[in-house]
């Protein structure tokens, strides 16, 4: 059985990446499951780099540990959980395992 952990959810938030060209060659990513979560590279790499540290923040600070696991985000966190990695519910839920994990 394998719950789901920060990693899973930063990698779940990312899967959503917007990524913009700004004229002066800069990225700038904007993850809009993450109420303003935007972040921005010199390069594309560089503002993917960023946008992983950004939610890795924003799940920690603005999302902290229990906002994170509730409300509007575990509902969609479990849904592309269950669609993309085949978890389903532990107990009647809400919590999710994924296949062998």
């Amino acid at each position: 059985m394998y719950l789901l952990n920060l990693n899973d959810y930063v990698r779940l938030a990312l899967s959503h990446a917007e990524f913009s060209s700004n004229d002066d060659g800069s990225w700038t990513v904007e993850i809009p499951v993450l109420p303003g979560c935007v972040t921005w590279g010199e390069t594309r790499a560089e503002a993917a780099l960023m946008a992983e540290d950004a939610v890795q923040g924003w799940l920690v600070n603005e999302g902290n540990i229990m906002k994170f696991t509730e409300g509007a985000f575990m509902g969609w966190g479990y849904k592309v959980a269950a669609q993309e990695f085949g978890a389903t519910p532990l107990d009647g839920g809400p919590w999710h395992v994924l296949p062998n994990g």
